[in-house]
C-alpha cells in the first residue's frame, strides 16, 4: 500500500539535531540525526549488533554512536568503530536512507537509493520565500494515510466538522470541478458572494460577503497543497483579500497510522507574530477535529473489512486520486 520510491517528509529541519529522534516511515523504523558538520542523516533505527534502537544513542562528530555498546556508524551506514576491537567485523553495517533538506524540511527516500533524485522533492516555494510566512506543525492520526488524502481533497466536510473555523454552509452546497493533469489531481471550488468563515473574518477583516476559492492539488504519493483565499464580493483586486497555501505532507507510518506535517503559508501580515500564534492554534484545532473522525472511521472500517466505501459527486477528486495512487503503486 506504500510507494517506496518517493521522498517523504520526515521532520521539520529545526527539529532534527544532534539528539537522535525516531520515526516510522512506511513500516520502517528510522533514526534521524544531524552531524557536527550540520548534515541531516537517516539510518535504520536498529543496531546490527544487538538490535537496540540507534535513536537511543548519541552523535559523535560525523557518526551516530549506539548507546548500548558504543558502535559508531557513518552517515552511509558503515560501521566505523567497535570499542575494544581493532577492525569492525563484516556484516555490521546499518541501512542508510538518502536524505535531503528542502523547504525547511528533512526528507528521506525509503526505496531504492539509486532511484533517489533531488528533482523528485515536491515543489513548495512558499515555505522559504521571504515574501511569505508559514507557521507549521505536525499531527499524528490513527488511520490509513489514504483516508487523510480523501479528507484533504473533499472539503465539503468542513461545513459540518469545522463550523467554528473554516466551514460555512456554502462549502458543501457548491459543486467542485475535478481533473487529472500532468500526474496530479486538481479539485476546484469557487464560491461567489458567500458569507466568510470565522477564520477568514479574523484573517482578512471582512465585514461583508466574499468571493472565496479552494483550489487543491494532490501529487502522489503523499502531498496535498490547498490554494485558498477570499476577496470582498465582486472585487478583482487580490490586495483587498487574503491569499494562502495550506501545505500538507503525509508520512505514512503503518497501515493504520500517519504523521501529517502541515504549514499555513500567507503573503500578508508577515511580521505579525500574534497572527502566527492564532494560525498555529486554529490550524491545530481544525486538524484535531478531523483526527476524531478519521480515527473513528479507521476503527469502523477495520470492523467491516468487506464493506466498500461509497462515492458522491463531491468525491470525484478523491476517486481520481485513488486511481492515480494505484497506478504509482503498480508501477
Amino acid at each position: 500500500m506504500f510507494v517506496e520510491n518517493a521522498w517523504y517528509a520526515a521532520g521539520w529541519a529545526d527539529e532534527i539535531s544532534d539528539r537522535p529522534v525516531t520515526r516510522h516511515i512506511l513500516d520502517k523504523p528510522v533514526a534521524l540525526f544531524r552531524t557536527a558538520a550540520g548534515k541531516a542523516a537517516a539510518l535504520d533505527d536498529c543496531c546490527p549488533h544487538r538490535m537496540v534502537p540507534l535513536s537511543l544513542g548519541r552523535v559523535v562528530g560525523e557518526r551516530l554512536c549506539c548507546g548500548y555498546h558504543g558502535l559508531e556508524f557513518a552517515v552511509d551506514g558503515r560501521c566505523m568503530k567497535v570499542p575494544g576491537q581493532a577492525v569492525p567485523p563484516r556484516g555490521l553495517d546499518a541501512t542508510a536512507y538518502p536524505t535531503i533538506e528542502r523547504w525547511g524540511l528533512v526528507w528521506i527516500w525509503p526505496g531504492d537509493p539509486d532511484a533517489a533524485t533531488p528533482d523528485a522533492v515536491p515543489a513548495l516555494p512558499w515555505l522559504d520565500d521571504p515574501a511569505w510566512r508559514a507557521p507549521h506543525g505536525a499531527i499524528r492520526y490513527g488511520c490509513d494515510y489514504r483516508l487523510l488524502i480523501d479528507n484533504l481533497l473533499d472539503l465539503s466536510h468542513t461545513t459540518f466538522v469545522h463550523r467554528s473555523t473554516i466551514g460555512t454552509d456554502d462549502v458543501a452546497k457548491t459543486p467542485v470541478t475535478s481533473e487529472r493533469v500532468d500526474g496530479v489531481v486538481r479539485v476546484v471550488r469557487e464560491m461567489n458572494d458567500t458569507a466568510p468563515s470565522p477564520f477568514y473574518v479574523r484573517l482578512g477583516g471582512f465585514t461583508g460577503r466574499v468571493d472565496r476559492w479552494q483550489r487543491i492539488e494532490y501529487a502522489p504519493p503523499a502531498a496535498v497543497v490547498i490554494d485558498a483565499g477570499a476577496v470582498p464580493a465582486g472585487s478583482s483586486d487580490p490586495r483587498r483579500g487574503i491569499d494562502t497555501r495550506v501545505v500538507n505532507l503525509l508520512a505514512p507510518e503503518t497501515e493504520s497510522s500517519v504523521l501529517h506535517y502541515w504549514a499555513f503559508a500567507r503573503n500578508f501580515s508577515c511580521d505579525d507574530g500574534a497572527l502566527d500564534d492564532f494560525l498555529t492554534a486554529a490550524v491545530t484545532k481544525t486538524f484535531e477535529e478531523d483526527l476524531a473522525f478519521l480515527n473513528a472511521q479507521q476503527r469502523r472500517m477495520a470492523e467491516r473489512p468487506d464493506q466498500a466505501l461509497a462515492s458522491l459527486d463531491s468525491d470525484a477528486g478523491v476517486v481520481l486520486a485513488r486511481r492515480l495512487l494505484r497506478e504509482r503503486l503498480a508501477g
